[in-house]
């Protein structure tokens, strides 16, 4: 069965280039450049991010930043799903001394209740899927199962972005989201719904079937003035957020 019957093949991130490891941002890059930039414009003190990962991505990018413009006040949540991920970043965010600079997590970003249903995720990321020509993760056979089990993890805590952000008063100043393929846009709904100040967004991936709606959101919400848009890598968006 062909992908998307009529339409633009889709493209399958890990094929895209296999000498890169596209899960690493280094200190050269776009993203890591610009977030150089809008820190030293906004000082943030109040940061939550969703997708750890390993730690050596835009969580590094984040931690360092504070770490150059010796923001020390700063409270940096970093949440990850994977129990198996989650160490390995602590191990490196260690090793690489950033570890004073961000608080990792080991848990479910949203509530239990939000994530889709493997048969959700066949209808909506395998047989329709709402955009052509843009980045999904895995082949077409293995897509349902493979993203349903990046967030099954029964044991764990759950909604951990609505906990930091109650923490900081439904007011943090920076959010970066960049989660598991299947629910980035849920993670961007539900962060808009409970935000009640100002907040800077990042949103990783928004070529990708992970944050393109978010993209689109934004661009069409007058709530976001949108600070910058880069096709690097997958591509990333920020923008300032007025509730």
């Amino acid at each position: 069965m062909k992908e998307h019957p009529g339409k633009k093949s889709l493209k399958i991130a890990g094929e895209v280039d296999p000498s890169r490891d596209l899960t690493k941002i280094d200190t050269d890059s776009d993203y890591s450049k610009h977030i150089g930039w809008l820190f030293r414009e906004i000082r943030p003190r109040k940061i939550v991010e969703t997708g750890t990962y390993l730690g050596t991505g835009s969580t590094a990018i984040i931690a360092s930043t504070l770490k150059e413009l010796a923001i020390e006040d700063c409270v940096f949540y970093s949440i990850e799903v994977n129990p198996f991920h989650y160490k390995h970043a602590v191990e490196n965010l260690t090793e690489s001394k950033l570890i004073d600079y961000v608080t990792p997590v080991n848990g479910l970003s949203i509530a239990r209740n939000l994530l889709p249903k493997m048969e959700e995720i066949e209808e909506k990321l395998v047989r329709n899927l709402e955009f052509e020509d843009i980045f999904v993760d895995h082949k077409q056979e293995d897509r349902s199962i493979l993203y349903f089990n990046e967030t099954n993890f029964e044991d764990l805590p759950d909604d951990l972005l609505g906990k930091y952000i109650a923490e900081f008063d439904y007011q943090p100043d920076f959010i970066m989201l960049d989660s598991a393929g299947h629910i980035g846009f849920i993670e961007f709904s539900y962060v808009v719904s409970i935000l009640k100040g100002p907040c800077v967004f990042a949103i990783d991936d928004i070529y990708h079937v992970k944050h393109h709606k978010s993209l689109l959101a934004m661009r069409s919400d007058k709530r976001f003035e949108i600070i910058k848009e880069s096709k690097e890598k997958f591509g990333f968006c920020t923008a300032r957020f007025t509730p």
